[in-house]
C-alpha cells in the first residue's frame, strides 16, 4: 500500500503518522472503526457504486482497492446532453434545408 500512498493521500488526506495495514489485509471480516475527527469521503467504484468512509484507514482500504472520489457517471451524463444537442442542432439544419429546398419548387 506504500507505493500507492501519494494516490491515497490526495483522495483521503495525509496518513496518520501510526497506519498499520496488516491486520485488515489479513482479515476479509475486518470492521473499520469510525474516527470521528475524520470528515466522511464519498467514494466510488468503476460500475458506480458508493461507499461512504469515516476514517483514513477505510478510506486508504478502498482506494487502494481501486475506488475513486470521482463518480464515473459524471462524463457519461455530459457526453449524453452533449450528444443529443449536436443530434437536434443537425436535425434543424436537414429539416430546414429540406424546407426552403421544397418551397422553391
Amino acid at each position: 500500500m506504500e507505493n500507492n500512498l501519494e494516490s491515497i493521500e490526495s483522495q483521503c488526506g495525509i496518513s496518520p503518522g501510526d497506519t498499520s495495514f496488516k491486520q485488515i489485509e489479513s482479515n476479509p471480516n475486518y470492521i473499520f472503526e469510525n474516527d470521528p475527527s475524520f470528515e466522511t469521503i464519498v467514494l466510488y467504484d468503476v460500475d458506480g457504486n458508493i461507499v461512504n468512509v469515516n476514517s483514513w484507514v477505510e478510506c486508504a482500504h478502498y482506494v487502494n482497492g481501486g475506488w475513486s472520489n470521482l463518480s464515473p457517471s459524471t462524463v457519461p451524463g455530459d457526453m449524453i446532453i452533449f450528444s443529443g444537442l449536436v443530434m437536434i442542432t443537425i436535425l434543424y439544419i436537414i429539416l430546414k434545408k429540406t424546407y426552403f429546398s421544397y418551397g422553391k419548387n
